[in-house]
């Protein structure tokens, strides 16, 4: 019987023609080789055409007689498997392999298990031109601590008889040959030691393996198979589909569901899957599979049980993991008690942690510090633990899956709370001390910590409120203490407020700088509550010495000065002279910033503003100056003579930020020179600099400060067009889930001015009545009188009447903020 490889070679056959060959031998029609090919229907026609004049044959019965002569050598492992879909998001990658194995004799695909490795080396295999006909050796067989040997004689089609080593050395010297070998991370040593055998005596031989860990064979090029990249989150599909995993995605599911597209309604929901999943091919491929019985947005809330979710999927050739789990335990299971152990305790680090804090976390019976400093690198190796440089700094992180596949063995092993416990010690610990560096020449390497180490603390706190240690909580939120404008008021610090003033108070020192804190952070939002929160800390502070007693005098100050109440200042004065007795310039210069906003008269409190920055200035507190400076822009900008002073302290304190690193207060710094804008009517150029700003606040999680880029959006915009009634609406819906009334108040007031332009007057006065009454209620005082001023009010009782404008004034007194947005068109008097 003739033998193919003799036949087809001696006639010139192309690897290209081979693929085509084989499968007309497996009749299939032209369309379809073309589409398994990635060839048009023509070039197949011309590739056929090449083989009946290169094998004699008249027609394309006799390359199927041909066929049916010839044994397929190696058909279990030989052939390269075509896939049966297409390969999404990795043009640049299939470009570096066509440099890589023309360069390099031998290259090594890496990455965590699930990237695809072994789909882009097929892949490569079936597209690239320079080099012969692939042969794939799938080590997946081959049992850890087994020769490999006998795999690579099959995929050569070495019978039994001899020395199989010897027959390999023999099959491979002689011409050019080039190995796809596949799975080699559980046997490792085994396949480097054969792999450096046979380059050895045939050097015209190139091999592209796969594996979790490099081969430590001599010439090995590394190249490293990440994730797919991730869309943002974002309800726009052509911004969603710009991420290769969200191409991945639609197409999957659009196999699995026909007619499936990412549009307006799904894209932030297949945009969250995309990012839960990290981008991992396989992970993405059976969620999309799923498409036909859940929505994205039903996939998205299901992720947390995903090992359950994300089983079967296609039978792909060269996929040997169906489901998620399988091929994460696959790694799992070599590595020693040891690394397997350190792998789950990684798991309580929900993003980037360092070395030192693996270091000090992780360390505890059974494992030393040398057993971290040794397993790190083996499971960084191995990838299932990724890196990168920041600065001088290393940072690892688990992807989402293989964490969560972590969290449920540690679980299991009864090692989850423990865990969970020394790593929220640990980090309230350290925040505690740190809390001190905030505030003078260590501020920026302690500003960056709180920065990268925010999701820790989130759950560090969760973990202290669920297990009731209170006290833990407000030694943490307290060692801040009024300094948390400085880390950028976050969503979180009020939730765990909430949560933990429904319980007493600390007694003693505790609970008066706990309720000092409390009061200081929400009296932006709701001065009624945090004026509640500061008296009984005041009584409390009475007749304390040191800074407790000063403590309460100013959280009582502060309340009252956003109350607009009598006495503010008197407060405020009397907690300064306390500051200085002390010998405390940090609080003496919060209270002089205070001082500063609570007068009334423009020149002593931009006097008082002054002495705060230079105060701050001396301590070496960067952050406190700038947001005292932004202050004084605040306080500048009431008088029309004051403006040049106003923008010359914006660029200060946008230039301090800039120096110091300060990304959060130089975006302040950028917002109130929008701000300044407006002041100066300059709509045009605070429009910009408003939409500008808001993605990142969006981006860092600044809610506050998202609300007042709406706002500010809402203004330029004009009162036409739906656009500023869009702004409006979410600033509107923001501050009521912030309970910040002073923005609600502002964002009523602009929606009535927007219903009254747009011709719906008595909606205009509903909205009016509603803002003045919670005006009233909360204390806000004229807050956005801007937008609410006497030509409104007047334009509304011209077209309503008196009695019209009383009634629906009356009305929208009633109606509380989460049910103004709902106010359509169809709402009128009596309704």
């Amino acid at each position: 019987m003739e033998q193919a490889a003799e036949v087809l070679n001696d006639a010139g056959v192309t690897r290209r023609e081979l693929q085509v060959f084989w499968l007309v031998a497996d009749r299939l029609p032209n369309k379809e080789i073309a589409e398994r090919l990635f060839l048009s229907e023509r070039t197949v026609e011309s590739h056929i055409n090449s083989l009946l004049r290169k094998l004699g044959g008249s027609s394309r019965r006799s390359l199927l007689d041909l066929a049916e002569r010839m044994p397929r050598r190696g058909t279990g492992s030989r052939q390269v498997p075509v896939p049966l879909s297409s390969l999404i998001g990795r043009e640049a990658e299939l470009s570096d392999l066509a440099q890589l194995v023309t360069e390099h004799r031998l290259v090594t695909l890496t990455g965590p298990p699930g990237a695809g490795k072994t789909r882009l080396a097929l892949r490569t295999a079936l597209t690239f031109e320079g080099l012969p006909a692939a042969l794939v050796v799938d080590l997946t067989a081959v049992a850890p601590g087994e020769t490999v040997e006998r795999a690579f004689a099959d995929a050569l089609d070495i019978s039994d008889g001899g020395e199989v080593r010897s027959a390999l050395l023999d099959a491979l010297s002689g011409g050019g040959h080039w190995l796809i070998v596949d799975n080699c991370e559980h046997v490792v040593q085994q396949a480097a030691r054969l792999l450096s055998q046979l380059m050895a005596s045939a050097p015209q031989l190139h091999i592209l393996a796969t594996s979790q860990s490099r081969l430590w064979v001599a010439g090995e090029a590394i190249y490293e198979v990440g994730p797919l990249d991730v869309p943002p989150d974002e309800d726009d599909p052509s911004a969603v589909l710009a991420a290769t995993s969200a191409q991945l995605f639609a197409a999957r599911a659009a196999s699995a569901l026909p007619g499936f597209t990412v549009d307006q309604e799904n894209a932030r929901a297949v945009a969250t899957v995309c990012r839960r999943l990290d981008g991992l091919p396989l992970a993405i491929e059976l969620a999309a599979a799923r498409i036909r019985f859940m929505s994205p947005h039903e996939l998205a809330s299901h992720l947390d049980n995903r090992f359950v979710l994300l089983t079967g999927g296609t039978a792909e050739p060269g996929s040997r993991h169906r489901t998620l789990e399988t091929a994460l335990d696959w790694s799992y299971q070599l590595l020693d008690d040891r690394e397997k152990l350190l792998l789950e305790r990684c798991s309580v680090f929900p993003g980037d942690f360092d070395f030192d804090t693996a270091a000090s976390v992780l360390t505890y019976s059974p494992l030393t510090a040398s057993d971290v400093a040794h397993s790190l690198p083996r499971l960084l190796d191995r990838s299932l633990i990724s890196s990168r440089r920041r600065g001088q700094l290393t940072e690892y992180r688990l992807l989402d899956s293989v964490r969560h596949f972590a969290r449920q063995r540690l679980q299991e092993r009864a090692g989850l709370e423990l865990a969970e416990g020394e790593h929220a010690s640990r980090h309230l610990l350290v925040a505690r001390a740190l809390a001190t560096d905030l505030r003078g020449h260590g501020q920026s390497a302690a500003q960056d910590w709180y920065d990268r180490r925010w999701p820790d603390l989130r759950i560090a706190m969760r973990w202290a409120l669920d297990h009731g240690h209170l006290d833990v909580a407000w030694e943490f939120l307290s060692a801040v203490g009024i300094g948390w404008e400085m880390l950028g008021v976050r969503d979180d610090l009020f939730s765990w407020l909430d949560e933990l003033l429904r319980s007493p108070l600390p007694s003693g020192s505790l609970g008066i700088r706990s309720a000092t804190t409390a009061a200081v952070v929400i009296c932006w939002q709701d001065p009624v509550r945090a004026k509640a929160i500061a008296e009984p800390a005041f009584a409390a502070s009475r007749g304390q010495a040191g800074i407790d007693d000063a403590l309460g005098v100013y959280a009582l100050g502060v309340t009252m000065t956003n109350m607009a109440e009598p006495g503010a200042l008197q407060l405020l004065t009397e907690s300064l002279e306390r500051f200085e007795a002390i010998g405390d310039d940090w609080h003496r210069a919060n209270a002089l910033a205070m001082l500063g906003t609570a007068e009334s008269e423009l020149e002593p409190a931009l006097f008082n503003l002054r002495r705060s920055a230079d105060l701050f200035g001396a301590i070496g507190d960067r952050a406190g100056r700038s947001i005292t400076l932004l202050r004084a822009v605040t306080v500048a900008m009431r008088s029309p003579s004051h403006l040049g002073e106003a923008q010359r302290l914006a660029r200060e304190a946008e230039d301090l930020a800039q120096l110091a690193g300060l990304r959060l207060h130089w975006l302040h710094a950028q917002l109130l020179q929008a701000d300044l804008d407006t002041v100066r009517d300059d709509m045009k150029s605070a429009g910009r600099k408003y939409g500008s700003l808001l993605p990142d606040f969006r981006r860092i999680g600044d809610r506050r400060c998202t609300c007042r880029c709406l706002l500010g959006l809402a203004c330029s915009t004009g009162d036409e067009g739906a656009a500023a009634g869009e702004y409006a609406g979410e600033a509107l819906q923001i501050a009521a889930e912030l309970k910040d009334t002073t923005k609600m108040i502002r964002a009523m007031r602009m929606l009535a001015r927007l219903r009254y332009v747009n011709g719906e007057p008595y909606l205009a006065a509903v909205l009016i009545g509603s803002a003045d009454s919670f005006a009233e209620r909360f204390g806000a005082g004229d807050a956005g009188t801007e937008t609410a001023d006497d030509a409104l009010r007047a334009g509304i009782i011209e077209q309503l009447g008196r009695e019209g404008f009383t009634q629906a004034h009356a009305e929208g007194a009633t109606i509380p903020p989460a049910r103004v947005l709902g106010l359509g068109p169809t709402h009128h008097r009596g309704t």
